[in-house]
């Protein structure tokens, strides 16, 4: 009996210890708080309301589900998360590429995540089939997504590239639309002479029009992947960088996950790291350097 009843407890031990050894180290490696802030601005073309409600589920999930310490914060001025990304109420932005740029110092930004997209997001400029190109600017007019930074500081950067003013001083006309589609469509109908779009917009749309292919030819192309990112602060320990992080590869494979990418419109999302913004930094510093040569020039006799 005796010898039976060992038997029995090794076997138990045994059977722990065995499932002990294959659950995953859940137990966050320090004691920080993943500190999430969201600049609705991301959230232009989306429902706020399921914005808020889905990336609320989400922080709970991963605090109940993957023992990651996490909180939310939604933002709609710049420079109340600024101060709260100072003072350590938020320690993981979440927003758009110029607004890192503008806002936030490369150094200041570690390992985080972005949308994964079917097609690469890069700007295209269309022109009508000869229509002349980017040399032709002056006078025309161009339909670009309203209230986009990436769009506006790349047109204004073409025009003093190609004449050393800005687009104002050369009477350019842009046309604000909600969406790449209608870009596309006023450049089919010749209601407008360029149409700024980001190119996986620019596929969706051909894709349910397919003669909107035939709205314009490439004139000028910024490449990149995407431009909205969510960023760690360096301040964070590597350590729990990683271990926040250790779901975004599989996170569309998750059911609150999921909810989530399907608010935000967006398939997968990867980890990323701030290199990514490489092209954005560089674009602003080229705009800045051609609009101060231009406003020299204008100051000399």
């Amino acid at each position: 009996m005796k010898t039976w009843l060992l038997w029995r407890l090794r076997l138990l031990l045994s059977t722990l210890l065995l499932s002990a050894a294959l659950q995953p180290a859940w137990s966050a490696p320090t004691a920080e708080t993943a500190r999430l802030g969201l600049y609705m601005k991301i959230a232009r073309d989306l429902n706020r309301s399921d914005v808020r409600t889905a990336l609320e589920v989400w922080t709970e999930e991963l605090t109940r589900k993957f023992q990651v310490p996490s909180e939310v914060r939604f933002y709609s001025d710049i420079d109340a998360l600024r101060h709260d990304f100072d003072t350590g109420q938020v320690n993981l932005v979440i927003a758009d590429a110029m607004t890192f740029v503008r806002h936030f110092k490369p150094e200041e930004l570690a390992l985080g995540f972005t949308a994964k997209l079917p097609n690469s997001a890069s700007l295209l400029l269309l022109g009508r089939p000869g229509g002349g190109g980017v040399s032709q600017l002056a006078g025309k007019t161009i339909a670009r997504l309203d209230d986009d930074e990436v769009s506006s500081t790349y047109l204004d950067t073409l025009c003093l590239r190609r004449s050393g003013k800005e687009c104002a001083a050369l009477r350019v006309t842009f046309v604000p639309v909600p969406n790449n589609h209608q870009a596309v469509t006023r450049l089919l109908f010749k209601q407008v002479d360029f149409a700024l779009v980001n190119q996986h917009g620019y596929e969706t749309a051909v894709e349910l029009n397919p003669q909107l292919r035939k709205a314009g030819e490439l004139v000028e192309k910024l490449s990149f992947e995407t431009q909205f990112f969510g960023f760690f602060s360096s301040r964070i320990t590597p350590e729990f960088q990683r271990f926040a992080l250790r779901t975004i590869d599989t996170m569309h494979l998750e059911p609150r996950g999921r909810q989530m990418l399907d608010v935000f419109k967006t398939e997968r999302v990867t980890l990323a790291e701030p290199i990514v913004l490489k092209p954005f930094y560089q674009l602003e510093r080229e705009y800045r350097e051609l609009k101060a040569e231009a406003r020299r020039k204008e100051r000399k006799p």
